[in-house]
């Protein structure tokens, strides 16, 4: 199930793409991360920067890994997307009062300081604390990000499907446009945790995933907040071979790129427009590989200056 999920090392590692990691904080010191965290941070909770690491909260740094682990480095391990950039945006993700506009203030500093992605591993738990998370200032920063970030192209909002099957967390359920992400295990098999149903766009996976952990370590670690991280690196690659594609380009390329695996029934659905599409797995497990060669093939190899007369211009002419 991982053969297709290997990127050919010569096509692109991420290169300069900046990724917001909205979670606990990252350990910026982690010898396989610390080249590839960014200058920029911000914590929710006290609404300034530097983001904020405490002792024990592992769970960004652990996500951050599979997005940004060095390589050739000789050590622990290699992220999806190597060169990207690590924005660290931190909430000790506890049910604080504010923990809504907290998250929420979170988001947009993130898409107004030019992430291009941001990692979103947490939810509301199967719906158990939908109360505190669902506000109206959660989801305007969520389709502010959408719509606005990136200078009008849109930032990517992953978001995990949960850990509570068959519920899809919220906020990942809130919007067509977030890129929801369920868990496989390693034979192709939908984890048996991962939220799945209509709102269920891809899997990736998510049982038995090594990365960092503060200080210096690794975890193998299960969970849909595994999955998410992966996909959010295939962000990160496509963006640094396109970096004009519009979100919702970006979100068909995975989608329509995506593998059928597990043997499961994939079916045409009219609202599932990008191809064949399961209940448990959604349009299927991410293929980096083929998302970076859709995204190589949908830019101009003869135009090195052009002006975009829509969100969709990719310089392709004659349009």
């Amino acid at each position: 199930v991982f053969k297709d999920y290997v990127m050919n090392p010569q096509s692109t590692e991420g290169n300069g793409v900046k990724v917001a990691v909205l979670d606990q904080g990252v350990y910026k010191q982690h010898n396989d991360l610390n080249d590839n965290i960014s200058t920029l941070s911000f914590d929710t909770q006290n609404g300034s920067s530097p983001s904020v690491f405490t002792s024990g909260r592992n769970h960004g740094t652990h996500v951050a890994g599979t997005i940004a682990a060095e390589k050739d480095n000789n050590l622990q391990i290699v992220g999806v997307a190597p060169q990207s950039e690590i924005m660290s945006i931190s909430h000790n993700l506890s049910l604080t009062p504010n923990v809504s506009e907290e998250l929420a203030d979170g988001i947009n500093w993130a898409w107004q300081n030019g992430a291009e992605v941001i990692n979103n591993s947490w939810g509301d738990q199967g719906g158990v604390y939908y109360n505190q998370l669902q506000s109206s200032l959660l989801e305007d920063a969520i389709i502010n990000a959408l719509n606005n970030g990136r200078d009008g192209l849109g930032t990517i909002v992953t978001f995990a499907s949960g850990n509570h099957s068959p519920a899809i967390d919220y906020p990942a359920s809130f919007h067509d446009d977030i890129l929801c992400i369920g868990s496989i295990t390693s034979s192709g098999s939908r984890s048996s945790f991962s939220g799945y149903g209509t709102d269920l766009d891809v899997v990736a996976p998510g049982s038995g995933i090594l990365s960092t952990i503060p200080t210096q370590g690794t975890a193998s670690w299960n969970g849909t907040s595994m999955a998410t991280p992966h996909v959010t690196g295939i962000v990160a690659l496509i963006l640094s071979v396109n970096p004009c594609l519009s979100s919702q380009q970006v979100r068909d390329i995975i989608e329509q790129t995506s593998q059928e695996v597990g043997g499961y029934e994939y079916t045409n659905s009219s609202t599932h427009p990008n191809g064949t599409w399961n209940n448990e797995m959604g349009y299927g497990l991410v293929d980096a590989y083929a998302a970076v060669q859709m995204a190589q093939s949908m830019s101009s190899p003869t135009l090195d200056l052009y002006v975009k007369d829509s969100p969709d211009d990719v310089g392709t002419e004659p349009t």
